[in-house]
């Protein structure tokens, strides 16, 4: 007997010691080690972005297979002129030609975070038909069979011996709750005010990804206006380096004054190197936040409109934005939310009232006992009196939660009110910059020529010619930053107020 005890301890030893998880194996060693991750925590298959849809993950062959007939009807249409019933998604694998609001289309087709937003609302859409099942009685059915041996003794007036019988039938169950003092509807009510500001939220990504991709845009933009004004910088560099080339073989320049337009030609042709590597990036940040791959963003419109916003005063923003910001009228559901799981929490404290119901049949086997039968319905009243004040401390945490989104909405709604006043103040200067840059060109460009003249007849130096170079230069790429300022302030500002529209507020 001993032994079976010790054995009997020593296997529920190891079953414990197997089921308890040892921290310090199973995180990095320390705050600043690398942790490495092992075979079964690694993924069984990695996916491609395109493998993920909406409503199912392909698999890898499938994937292929539909990529190929893809790059064939891709390679079919770039052979034939692009059909103009095209959506914009198929001109993207046409390679057709795609304007901003073609790529906004694009984008809310394909950006993952609004699916993630509205699968996320369609969990509190659940969670919500979850709530309200409260209303509804709860039913269930089964089944029993057993096998039963009664012994009796010689006081029973049953003959002594072990008796046995085989018992089975089925059986239901009904519990229907009719009165909690309101605390079903807070519940439901709360979940209708999550699900809410789930939807609240969802339009708030959509905005979200309209602003992303418009910024995204004119920053592209910006970046095709750089790389047109270094081109046009190493034009100039390359006229003052020739100019002054010649001039020393004609014997009236010296080498120093010809090196530095060399130097001033290669620097010139270095950034616009640069900036064509700004254009890909941008390119790369365009297609992040359409949800595409940068490869298939080829053909981009240079056309450009540029946005403009209205007249309104900034307290006439402000109070659209309080009526149509979608991400503070989440804020006001989830306040509404956290009161109603104040009032659910309260209601906690009361009792309730339930209809019960049950029923049972029994057939029996080898016995010559008839069947059975039972059912019982009726009413009964619970009211839980202590519990270890977990109901007060529930009502603590219900109010506290309540009192954080009232300061978030706060801290919301001022983020809000200070998007708008910087943003209208930026558009406000933008307007002003470009009529500033764009007269700040016109007077570079003709300094440039009458000191390019006057270097070619010996007049100004070296020196003065690519000083007015560079000023043209600046001036140039001032230009392009004011208007896509301009763009992008007229964007933010649209997104700061609540409203949805490619052409400004």
């Amino acid at each position: 007997m001993k032994n079976k005890i010790l054995a009997f301890s020593a296997v529920s030893a190891a079953a414990f010691a197997c089921g308890c998880v040892n921290v310090d194996r199973e995180v990095a060693e320390t705050p600043s080690v690398y942790w490495k991750a092992p075979k079964d925590a690694m993924p069984s298959e990695y996916y491609k972005p395109s493998q993920i849809k909406t409503d199912k993950i392909e698999k890898s062959e499938d994937a292929t297979e539909k990529a190929q007939k893809g790059g064939e009807a891709a390679s079919d249409g770039a052979q034939k002129a692009a059909p103009r019933n095209l959506t914009p998604s198929e001109k993207l694998l046409a390679g057709g030609e795609l304007t901003l609001p073609e790529l906004i289309d694009i984008a809310l087709e394909n950006n993952p975070t609004t699916r993630m937003y509205w699968f996320q609302a369609k969990q509190y859409a659940a969670a919500q038909g979850k709530a309200e099942a409260s209303y509804y009685p709860q039913v269930s059915v089964g089944a029993q069979v057993y096998r039963d041996k009664t012994k009796t003794s010689a006081a029973s007036l049953v003959p002594v011996g072990a008796y046995y019988e085989t018992a089975y039938g089925p059986s239901a169950q009904i519990s229907w709750l009719l009165f909690d003092f309101g605390k079903r509807e807070a519940q439901v009510e709360s979940a209708r005010e999550a699900l809410r500001a789930a939807n609240f939220e969802y339009n708030q990504a959509l905005q979200d990804v309209f602003l992303n991709v418009n910024v995204a845009f004119f920053r592209y933009y910006a970046a095709l206006g750089s790389v047109k004004a270094a081109q046009l910088d190493v034009e100039d560099s390359k006229t003052s380096y020739e100019s002054a080339d010649r001039k020393l073989r004609d014997g009236v320049g010296n080498k120093q004054d010809m090196l530095n337009a060399l130097a001033s030609l290669r620097t010139a042709e270095f950034t616009l190197e640069s900036k064509k590597s700004d254009v890909e990036t941008a390119r790369a940040n365009l297609a992040n936040a359409m949800g595409v791959n940068a490869a298939d963003l080829r053909n981009i419109s240079e056309n450009v409109n540029i946005p403009t916003a209205s007249e309104k005063r900034i307290d006439e923003l402000v109070a659209q934005a309080m009526r149509s910001r979608q991400s503070l009228l989440a804020g006001y559901a989830k306040l509404r939310k956290t009161q109603s799981d104040v009032k659910t929490a309260k209601r906690d404290f009361l009792p309730q009232l339930n209809a019960q119901g049950s029923a049972s049949y029994v057939w029996y086997t080898e016995t010559p006992r008839e069947d059975a039968y039972q059912y019982q319905f009726g009413l009964a009243a619970s009211w839980s009196i202590f519990e270890g004040f977990a109901r007060k401390y529930e009502l603590i945490g219900a109010k506290a939660a309540e009192r954080a989104q009232a300061q978030q909405l706060k801290a919301e709604e001022i983020s809000i009110i200070s998007d708008i006043w910087a943003y209208y103040h930026v558009y406000q200067s933008s307007l002003k910059q470009i009529a500033s840059s764009e007269a700040s060109v016109e007077a570079a460009s003709e300094a440039y020529e009458a000191t390019k003249i006057g270097f070619a007849n010996g007049v100004n130096s070296i020196t003065d010619l690519l000083n007015a170079q560079t000023r043209l230069a600046s001036a140039r790429q001032s230009n392009v930053n004011a208007r896509s300022s301009l763009a992008i302030a007229v964007a933010r500002l649209s997104h700061a107020v609540g409203a949805v529209s490619a052409n400004g507020i």
